[in-house]
């Protein structure tokens, strides 16, 4: 996997530290603090995190690896820091980084952050007035 904008890992792929994917405002990142975070940029240019794994500092060089069973794993060299629970059997897995900001494992819905962000409508109000 590429450092960059990309927005899909397939199974048996991985991010390494401080690889991230990346669609819209929404950015996955593996963090060298070994916490897997999912951030929102904000309005005021600001990053808030939306997600994470919860293990900053439960190990070094961590990266994150979408395994042939479905399921999505943190490790540290071989130790496993955090796991997803969605194993499955053997198919092809894709984990997408989706626009409404909900991170997904497919190959049949397998785990979602459940991060969808409701999108900011705007409704104009019209003034009619009648001519006589």
């Amino acid at each position: 996997m590429h450092a960059g904008a990309e927005d899909t890992v397939f199974n048996g792929e991985r991010l390494l530290t401080n690889q991230f994917l990346q669609n819209g405002p929404y950015t996955f990142i593996m963090q060298g603090d070994c916490n897997l975070v999912l951030y929102v940029k904000q309005d005021n240019n600001q990053n808030k995190a939306l997600w994470a794994s919860g293990t900053n500092g439960h190990g070094s060089s961590c990266f994150l690896l979408l395994q042939n069973n479905g399921n999505m794993v943190v490790f540290s060299g071989a130790d496993v820091v955090w796991s997803s629970g969605s194993t499955r059997g053997p198919n092809l897995y894709r984990l997408v980084m989706q626009s409404d900001g909900n991170v997904v494992i497919y190959g049949g819905a397998t785990w979602a952050s459940n991060t969808v962000q409701r999108r900011k409508t705007m409704m104009m109000v019209v003034n009619a007035t009648r001519l006589n």
